[in-house]
């Protein structure tokens, strides 16, 4: 009976305009959304690709210059801030991940390259990549993800909420229910189909087009990657056909159902999640930035004020350094070295409090996330994207971690006022950002797809009791 009623409703669908409208639609905007995705994907990773080559270049040339140095073939002229310590100078940067285009997300708000140096104060070493319109920015783009997350559940219950109030209304629901079929499985027939359509034009359409424009720019398809992308959209796809089922399982009107459905779009995509925010920012507050800016003011005015004073206790602790000093660095660059050291001890407690209140608001809002399924399904594609929060936090941990190495390496030769030694000069630390580990991620992946499919029967269990009632006359 069910094959039947499938072949029934699909030799109606395919007559139905609106819905094959539907699904043209959506096989335009995934299209669109893979070309916009793939071309900014391409552009940070040639970014990315470009700025790490020339890093490289710029350490093995001036890694080449102290050799000629040392060896006399090279005069000083020739290579006057080579090896220079409070001169060399290295950068970090965060590679796109190989989904990228799909949930761009925060991601052009975030720093993806850090600056370090001896002389770059912690608050400068992170710099934005580019800077856009204001506007746009807080809009965000158009990507796979908004189109599935805001876009997709519309059409999921535009077309699944009336699946029987439109035939009840016809005259013709009692006559369908007449033949050995209940209510329900008619209902879940039609849900399956519609719903399994539009998410299928989605996954077809959006593959291709990744597959198409990423081939064309260079970009290489994430396999994993793409698996995980499709089991999140079918498991958000089954919740709200899950949503679909119980309002037409309440039997009412076609514009009952429209206005409940459209009620709930808005509840679950755009008033829950607002919520969230709010609630963890009230409930976990992070303290005012001003507050960093003041101390630090302040730890930069007083270290300031008594620089000669760090430098000659830096020399007294360090007397080997006083004996080869030199006139290479000059003594206003190693005072002001030292009094950025003084000025991060100063302030660290209030950074750690800083980003210790922020690692809180973090968790609150981790955990609120669990309670919505729009939440849910955006943090797994920001996860296959490689753009949720927890990969810009490594990104920034590991940059700090390179500037507090880099210092320890250049701090005395600084003091000292030498050259760094061609040895000392390759054994700086290198950037280098360490991925988490991707079962990690998958892991996090496959949870948030269980619990998606836990909303999805719930909400499916509700609409099996009003089936049990469930009468053609009704409404």
């Amino acid at each position: 009976m069910s094959a039947a009623l499938l072949a029934q409703e699909w030799s109606l669908l395919r007559h139905d305009r609106p819905f094959a409208v539907a699904c043209l639609l959506l096989a335009v905007l995934c299209a669109y959304a893979g070309w916009s995705g793939t071309r900014w994907q391409q552009e940070r990773l040639a970014d990315f690709r470009t700025g790490t080559a020339e890093v490289r270049a710029a350490a093995e040339r001036e890694a080449g210059q102290l050799a000629g140095l040392e060896s006399g073939r090279l005069p000083i002229a020739a290579a006057a801030g080579a090896g220079l310590p409070h001169v060399v100078r290295t950068e970090i940067g965060l590679p796109p991940g190989g989904l990228a285009g799909v949930a761009i997300g925060e991601a052009e708000l975030r720093p993806t390259r850090a600056v370090v140096s001896a002389t770059t104060r912690a608050h400068e070493m992170f710099r934005f990549q580019e800077v856009d319109n204001p506007v746009l920015l807080g809009w965000g783009r158009f990507d796979l993800a908004f189109l599935v997350l805001v876009l997709l559940p519309l059409l999921w219950l535009g077309f699944g909420c009336t699946v029987l109030s439109a035939d009840r209304e016809s005259g013709t629901l009692g006559f369908l229910l007449s033949h050995p079929v209940r209510a329900g499985r008619l209902a879940v027939v039609r849900l399956l189909l519609r719903a399994g359509l539009l998410t299928g034009v989605v996954l077809l359409a959006a593959t291709l087009a990744w597959l198409g424009f990423g081939g064309w720019s260079g970009v290489v398809p994430d396999w994993g990657g793409l698996g995980a992308l499709a089991a999140v959209i079918v498991a958000y796809a089954a919740f709200w056909a899950a949503v679909s089922l119980w309002i037409a399982s309440r039997n009412r009107g076609s514009e009952h159902n429209a206005l409940v459905a459209v009620l709930l779009w808005a509840l679950l995509v755009l008033v829950v999640p607002a919520l969230s925010t709010l609630v963890a920012r009230q409930a976990a507050p992070v303290p005012s930035r001003l507050e960093y800016i003041t101390t630090a003011r302040a730890a930069e005015n007083e270290a300031s004020a008594r620089g000669r004073e760090l430098l000659q206790g830096y020399l007294l602790d360090h007397p080997e350094l006083e004996a080869t000093r030199g006139d290479a660095v000059a003594p206003f660059i190693k005072t002001f070295v030292l009094v950025q050291r003084e000025v991060d001890r100063s302030v660290a407690p209030v950074v750690e409090a800083f980003e210790a209140a922020q690692k809180a608001q973090r968790r609150f809002a981790a955990a609120l996330r669990w309670l919505s399924p729009r939440d849910l399904a955006e943090h797994a594609l920001l996860a296959v994207a490689g753009h949720d929060p927890g990969r810009f936090e490594r990104f920034e941990q590991q940059a700090r971690e390179l500037r507090a190495a880099w210092l320890a390496a250049v701090d005395d030769p600084v003091i000292a006022g030498r050259r760094l030694t061609v040895a000392e000069h390759r054994a700086l630390p290198r950037p280098g950002f360490a991925e988490a580990p991707r079962a990690e991620v998958l892991r996090g992946v496959l949870a948030v797809i269980v619990v998606l499919f836990a909303f999805a029967a719930v909400a499916g269990a509700a609409a099996r009791r009003n089936f049990a009632r469930f009468s053609p006359a009704a409404g």
